[in-house]
């Protein structure tokens, strides 16, 4: 044999009792380093700032590239000479096995998707949409939820000036009347006006009449600060919605409506701090409903405690910084939701980045529901067809619990 014949075969020989069984000894430990980093962003979420990044990475990434990691190793397994990574192969395949019916059961809940849904008795259907200030054809998405016998819609960002008028007329069948009423300064609805009202960049459309409602803004950037414009403003606004009209004695239902800041970089914990300092200091300016109007009163009060919290808290669901906002409130999702859960989707005009992107399942817009109330439904559902946003819907049936 010339030493040309011998130098492949040498090579050969390195590569697959060398080369081969440590990249397989590599790729097995690689795996295993990914499926440590999502149970310690599961275990920690944002406590800490650098975990919420951990914390935020999509499940499927995580576990989907853990599975990659395993199949490389079994592969280049097969072509060594060696058994390498013998011992930290089983062990990854055991962890991915574990982590991947952990995520199938205990965060998506799909042994729910078997069971019957029903609409109880007393049940209050609410819908939460964050807009995004894109166009929507607010007349067709309106017919739906009115089809579908929502009874108190939420909707923050609404495109402002006609659009926003649009989705004021889309929902006047909540209370019609004849004669159109202010609803604000700049917007009217043929409705009674305690059953529509507009702040800022919160709509509110309710089969019930509202009796006050009230709003606090959070970290709104100083003109020293050179952050990305909007990025860091958010707010909390109450509502008190009259359930059983006509009772005097009976207590109002309350919700909290909220917009959280976007900005990435900020912490969770210490942002749900500072919406939680902020509803703490509420100043008292409410408005309350006069005779046709919304009147702004002063008052000594404190923000109400809500039975319901809903909107984008642009933090993803189970974060520990939601407790800052609602401690012992069960999320709505959690108790009876089932599926991905993605509530988000960013746009993005790169083919290659896009397709990743589909399977992010980031949960930000929740529903947190008080001790007071039962959760008996709740989803997220794909409002494409009615116009082009990065949110999603939220979807919530409510049922008062029964005083035993």
């Amino acid at each position: 044999m010339t030493k040309a014949q011998r130098e492949p075969r040498k090579f050969k020989r390195w590569l697959r009792t060398r080369l081969l069984p440590r990249c397989s000894k590599l790729c097995a430990f690689v795996g295993l380093v990914i499926l440590g980093l999502w149970i310690t962003g599961r275990v920690l979420t944002d406590q800490y700032q650098w975990s919420q990044y951990l914390w935020w990475v999509p499940a499927i990434w995580m576990l989907g590239s853990a599975w990659i990691c395993l199949g490389l190793s079994a592969a280049l397994a097969l072509f060594s000479r060696r058994l390498g990574g013998m011992f930290l192969r089983p062990l990854l395949l055991i962890v991915c096995i574990g982590c991947t019916g952990y995520l199938i059961i205990g965060v998506w809940h799909m042994h729910r998707i078997v069971l019957p849904t029903h609409k109880a008795d007393e049940t209050v259907r609410i819908v939460h949409w964050n807009q995004s200030a894109k166009r929507v054809d607010q007349q067709a998405w309106a017919d739906a939820m009115l089809e579908d016998g929502v009874d108190i819609v939420f909707v923050s960002n609404a495109p402002w000036g006609k659009d926003r008028q649009d989705l004021l007329d889309a929902f006047a069948p909540f209370a019609p009347l004849e004669k159109e009423r202010w609803v604000n300064y700049s917007y009217r609805v043929h409705g009674e006006p305690a059953h529509f009202r507009i702040e800022g960049n919160a709509f509110i459309a309710s089969k019930f009449p509202m009796t006050r409602t009230g709003m606090v803004s959070i970290h709104t950037p100083t003109p020293e600060e050179t952050l990305r414009p909007g990025g860091q403003r958010g707010w909390v606004m109450f509502a008190e919605f009259e359930l059983a009209q006509g009772d005097s004695k009976a207590k109002p239902f309350v919700v909290w409506f909220v917009d959280m800041p976007s900005e990435p970089m900020l912490w969770r914990q210490e942002l749900m701090a500072k919406a939680r300092h902020a509803v703490d200091n509420w100043n008292g300016q409410s408005w309350v409903m006069g005779r046709h109007v919304w009147e702004l009163i002063e008052t000594n009060g404190s923000f109400p405690e809500p039975d319901l919290i809903i909107g984008d808290f642009n933090t993803v669901r189970g974060s520990d910084s939601l407790d800052h906002l609602a401690p012992d409130m069960t999320d709505a999702f959690s108790a009876v939701g089932y599926g991905r859960g993605g509530s988000w989707m960013p746009r993005v005009s790169n083919r290659f980045v896009r397709q990743p992107i589909k399977l992010a399942d980031w949960h930000i817009d929740l529903a947190l529901v008080g001790e007071g109330w039962t959760p008996t439904r709740y989803r997220i559902e794909d409002v494409s067809e009615w116009g082009s946003t990065e949110h999603r819907m939220q979807f919530l049936d409510l049922a008062p619990k029964t005083i035993k």
